[in-house]
């Protein structure tokens, strides 16, 4: 099965309940399973109520092995992809809560994508949460499931430590967008951040090179 990004799942999962595991319907857990089985191809295994994601944390190797253990603190955060994970005071029945994080939140409140938050097997939805009962977060290592690489727009052209007419020119087309640099024929390091400032904005990898395709839309 091929690896999901994190809104690949997320479409997928929508407004549906999983039971993982076949057991006690769809639980808060079965979507976390699902999350790190589909986006991480890592096989859950019986690891016990929501909270002990967190709590046992350090004896759970493929847990430890892909993500980073991160406490709630007053000024914490949550980003998109975090595992959230609430403590066993949550409620009377102690088994915590689990969910997938949003990238939407402040230090008041946060939203993440829970299923059997109300405690009647719904399926995964997005939820307003504060930090109550919070443990913390499990953030995957690897974020490229999360935030995918963005592609170059070009593999060749103008780059750091070049010079010439050409350089020049180029750099009198970014100083007219209003970039500051020196007015010479080097590449140096303001031409490189005005480049790799329009390659974020156009939404391609920043890595700072000025080709063919670079030439062609910032010379227009």
């Amino acid at each position: 099965m091929a690896l999901k990004t994190y809104d690949k799942f997320i479409a997928d999962h929508i407004g549906k309940a999983v039971d993982y595991d076949g057991v006690a319907g769809a639980q808060c857990v079965d979507l976390a399973k699902c999350y790190l089985k589909e986006v991480f191809g890592i096989d859950a295994g019986a690891w016990g109520d929501a909270h002990c994601y967190f709590d046992n944390f350090n004896s759970i190797l493929a847990l430890k092995a892909n993500f980073t253990r991160i406490a709630n603190t007053p000024d914490f955060v949550p980003r998109k992809g975090d595992i959230v994970v609430w403590s066993s005071s949550l409620s009377a029945g102690g088994w915590g809560h689990i969910a997938n994080c949003t990238r939407e939140g402040d230090t008041q409140h946060f939203y993440s994508h829970d299923q059997n938050w109300t405690g009647k097997h719904d399926p995964c939805t997005r939820i307003r949460h504060d930090y109550r009962a919070v443990a913390g977060v499990l953030r995957p290592k690897n974020q490229s499931r999360i935030v995918p690489q963005k592609s170059p727009l070009d593999t060749e052209g103008f780059k750091r430590g070049d010079k010439g007419l050409g350089v020049y020119a180029l750099k009198c087309r970014l100083m007219a967008l209003g970039y500051k640099m020196s007015d010479d024929q080097g590449y140096g390091s303001g031409t490189e951040k005005a480049v790799n400032s329009l390659l974020k904005k156009w939404g391609y990898r920043e890595n700072g090179i000025a080709g063919d395709k670079f030439l062609k839309i910032v010379m227009r």
